[in-house]
């Protein structure tokens, strides 16, 4: 899911959220900005793969692979609530 804006997200009703993040145990936040926001949709326990921090400038390839905005990154990092069987 795209959330573009989190504010208008978090204003729907709670039965429109739940039917857009379903029900997973597994969230996943991907995001090349920071956290910020994320935590309310994904939960603090969900996994987020993102920029640390403000101010970085460069190619944005580079960027993401400085802050590990990468499917490598993505498929090595595992959340204990995702099974690997």
């Amino acid at each position: 899911m795209s959330v573009p804006c989190f504010e208008l997200f978090l204003a729907a009703p709670g039965a429109q959220r739940a039917a857009v993040v379903g029900t997973a145990s597994v969230r996943i936040g991907i995001e090349a900005a920071i956290r910020q926001g994320w935590d309310a949709i994904i939960g603090s326990d969900g996994l987020f793969v993102g920029m640390s921090g403000f101010g970085a400038s460069a190619p944005y390839k580079d960027l993401y692979r400085h802050f590990g905005i990468t499917q490598s990154t993505l498929s090595k990092r595992r959340s204990p609530n995702l099974s690997t069987g």
